[in-house]
């Protein structure tokens, strides 16, 4: 295979030097996190949107992820990985079951944000009440006999809609709603500019929560900053997609200064990376971010084969425990209401928890192209062995012995007719790992495999080029029979969030389960060109209830807006 110094297009910004933030360049980055409530059950969905801001109060496009934490006064943790695209981003975080009682913060960063010298996080409070434990965060919970004072909101509910910049109609302008019905809700944008908003349906139940914090309150207060502080380059922000730092070390204290080193991701088809390792034995990969728990295989192929590599992924979290939490005060008054709320998650969690919520559709594939030949190996007889699968079946490919090793090479042929043959440089996947000894295929189990991809181009990835790649898939995508050598580790790894909404359209046609939804919608991200009409569509659930839709959002701008709407479901 051949090495290819080809960099990502932040790396080329660093090294022309444009990269260097002047005043008129500066790159400072804020969060705002919206959430669709502020007090929780544990057990339930947190939903989130995100917005993140440069100079000047507008989205910034140049971060791609987000880090969100949720820490407890005695550190308990939840932590989350979301994807940022053009200033926004959206998705789910599970609370555990076992979550303690008490009031949490919530923060949130970017990479890039840690580049001031000044750390200036955003920072919420959200409380959560565990209906089925008595555990609780210590010293952080009080029981009182009578309701508390509630605390003032941030931004007061208003009715009145942002003059000029959209209008909502909800079912035709009705405010009664029948039941277990779907029912449309119209959005107009009035203005000039293109709009981005965050959408959410829910019914409150006046369980205590924090005050509330508002996007509209959010961007006052940071056009009022005016000009964010500095950014320095310190740390290497997600400028592409999440950048991942690996320390490797061998037990033979080989050095490793400048050999590839790999990284897969298991269960997909291109997610993997090449870099070289530096002289502090360290491998920064700039990846173009992959979705939910994974299993990462971490390669030195150019390494002593006897030597056993060490590797330890570099945890991005900062996982600062919080100064200061507001107690979280409890009254006698709140059975009913938590016990409602509690029926409400053991459902979701027993009944719905798969089927109520949609995962939106991420990243085109950065790496293989739409045009390829797949050969579903069920449509063929089946062969004992992958040798005689290929050299039947696919006439892209053949298995040949060079230098004593057996090679899959690609026949490639151009639009002349003119043919080609790769010697070493053809890239193996299975089940998305990398399979740099093709006598393993070879030797593979045909009817372990499903599907056979073939891709007839040069590909780059990272500091190395192949001629095609051949992409093996099994029928449950966990590669098995397949084994490493001992400088190969295999390590679980957590992924972004996957970009999700949360609809409820599945509830419709009757379970024979109530539906108590009290949160019947949420869309963390929802775009309205200038001048453009949409329309989403709610199930409502079997109960009667006053809901509130609520939608927040910004312009192309800067100016934020809000718009509430009350309706009655019987």
């Amino acid at each position: 295979m051949k090495i290819i110094l080809k960099y990502t297009a932040l790396l080329l910004l660093i090294l022309s030097g444009t990269f260097s933030l002047n005043a008129s360049e500066n790159r400072s980055e804020r969060i705002f996190v919206a959430t669709d409530r502020d007090a929780y059950i544990a057990g339930e969905n947190i939903w989130l949107s995100l917005y993140c801001f440069g100079n000047g109060g507008k989205l910034s496009s140049f971060s791609s992820v987000a880090y969100v934490e949720i820490q407890s006064s005695e550190g308990t943790g939840i932590y989350a990985k979301l994807a940022l695209r053009g200033g926004r981003g959206g998705g789910r975080i599970e609370l555990p079951p076992s979550l303690p009682t008490g009031n949490y913060e919530l923060s949130a960063y970017t990479k890039q944000m840690l580049n001031e010298e000044k750390l200036s996080l955003f920072r919420k409070t959200i409380s959560v009440y565990n209906t089925l434990t008595t555990a609780r965060v210590s010293g952080n919970v009080e029981l009182l006999e009578q309701m508390p004072a509630l605390p003032a909101v941030s931004e007061p509910p208003s009715s009145g809609l942002n003059p000029g910049m959209i209008d909502v109609k909800i079912y035709a302008g009705h405010n009664v709603i029948p039941a277990k019905s779907r029912i449309p809700v119209s959005l107009s944008n009035l203005g000039e500019t293109p709009l981005t908003m965050h959408i959410s349906v829910l019914r409150e139940d006046d369980i205590p929560a924090p005050a509330k914090k508002s996007l509209k309150g959010f961007t006052s207060d940071l056009k009022k900053q005016g000009v964010l502080p500095q950014s320095l380059f310190k740390i290497v922000p997600d400028f592409e997609g999440e950048v991942i730092e690996v320390a490797v070390s061998s037990s033979k204290n080989e050095v490793l200064t400048d050999k590839v080193m790999w990284f897969s991701a298991a269960g997909g088809v291109s997610d993997i990376y090449t870099t070289l390792i530096d002289s502090t034995g360290t491998a920064r990969f700039y990846t173009n971010s992959f979705f939910g728990k994974r299993e990462v295989v971490l390669d030195v192929p150019e390494a002593d084969s006897l030597s056993q590599l060490n590797f330890a992924i570099k945890d991005p979290f900062l996982k600062i425990r919080p100064d200061s939490l507001p107690k979280l005060k409890i009254y006698r008054g709140l059975n009913e209401r938590l016990r409602a709320r509690s029926v409400e998650m053991q459902l979701w969690r027993r009944f719905f928890a798969d089927s109520l919520y949609e995962k939106k559709r991420v990243m085109y594939d950065p790496l293989l192209p739409e045009t390829h030949t797949e050969y579903l190996l069920d449509n063929y007889t089946r062969f004992p062995v992958m040798k005689e699968v290929i050299s039947e079946y696919v006439p892209e490919l053949r298995f040949r012995k060079v230098e004593g090793r057996t090679m899959l090479q690609m026949i490639l042929s151009d639009r002349l007719s003119n043919v080609s043959i790769s010697k070493d440089n053809t890239l193996v996947l299975l089940d998305g790992i990398p399979v740099f000894d093709h006598s393993k295929i070879f030797n593979y189990d045909p009817l372990r495999v499903k599907s056979l991809k073939v891709y007839e181009r040069e590909f780059y990835i990272g500091y190395l080029s192949f001629s095609g790649i051949a992409s093996f898939s099994t029928y449950k995508g966990d590669y098995p029979g397949l084994t490493f050598p001992g400088n190969v580790r295999i390590m679980d790894y957590k992924g972004l969030e996957h970009p999700s909404r949360f609809t409820g359209s599945e509830v419709r046609g009757g379970s024979g389960i109530p539906d108590t939804r009290s949160l019947i919608y949420w869309e963390p991200v929802f775009d309205l060109a200038a001048g453009e009409n949409s329309e989403i569509f709610l199930q409502t659930p079997s109960y009667s209830g006053t809901f509130t839709l609520k939608i927040e959002g910004i312009s192309a701008k800067g100016e934020a807006f809000t718009v509430y709407k009350e309706f009655t479901v019987k």
